[in-house]
């Protein structure tokens, strides 16, 4: 399948340390890639290349490409905010923006950029595509910090999905949550990557073999293998997946 996002020889740095190595990996349109390894591996700094908020961070600096549709997103020309309007991202901890209700979550996006055209449709279609329109579509005026851990993360899912992105990053998007909200946003990867193309941070293996098509096994900074899912949890090429994946280290 042709890649939506492709990273090429990237490399990541904090000051002098050295956190992403050269890494190339292609993620197929309309695809669930999850990025595994043990804490401080890279693939948190890999996944904020992507749609270049790794620059965000003072004296931290990137290095090789990263394509949208063949298309360089680090070109000079770009506006970094432009390119995170393609590539969303849903971080950790649920983020609803406080003092703004569930609607205005949604939309705050579209208000930024000043379309302001649909947004009662956008609103409801992000939600829908969320999972979460049936729990909320009676009380959208209510704030959006009112609800549950589980629903505030769908909540940050609906408005990254208001802006219509061809792709979705997600830093473990459940570690936050208790069993039944991550079986739920599990489901809703699921569903989602019909439509959008999903790459996300998890530490748990179980979750990964559960939703992704593909997964990168990332260690000391290094992509050290990438395959189908159902490849390489059951039949790792490289000794240190296997090791990493039979809980013999991390």
């Amino acid at each position: 399948m042709k890649p939506i996002v492709e990273a090429k020889n990237l490399n990541a740095y904090f000051e002098n340390f050295h956190a992403v190595k050269n890494v190339s990996l292609a993620v197929p349109e309309k695809s669930l890639v999850a990025l595994i390894g043990p804490s401080g591996c890279g693939k948190s700094t890999f996944l904020r290349c992507l749609n270049r908020m790794h620059e965000e961070i003072p004296k931290a600096r990137v290095e090789g490409e990263v394509l949208l549709g063949g298309s360089s997103i680090y070109d000079r020309k770009l506006d970094p905010v432009a390119v995170r309007r393609s590539i969303g991202m849903v971080f950790q901890k649920p983020n609803p923006f406080p003092g703004m209700s569930i609607f205005e979550n949604v939309v705050v996006g579209l208000k930024l950029t000043g379309s302001r055209d649909r947004m009662d449709q956008v609103a409801e279609e992000a939600l829908k595509g969320a999972a979460l329109w049936e729990e909320v579509k009676d009380k959208l005026k209510k704030p959006g910090t009112s609800l549950s851990g589980g629903q505030q993360q769908r909540l940050c899912i609906a408005r990254a999905l208001a802006m219509k992105p061809p792709v979705l990053l997600m830093d473990e998007p459940t570690s936050a949550l208790d069993p039944i909200s991550t079986a739920k946003v599990e489901e809703l990867m699921i569903s989602l990557k019909k439509s959008v193309t999903l790459i996300v941070v998890t530490h748990n293996m179980q979750q990964a073999a559960r939703v992704s098509d593909r997964t990168a096994f990332f260690l000391m900074g290094e992509l050290v293998e990438y395959d189908e899912s159902s490849t390489l949890f059951t039949v790792p090429k490289d000794a240190k997946t296997e090791q990493y994946i039979t809980g013999r280290f991390g």
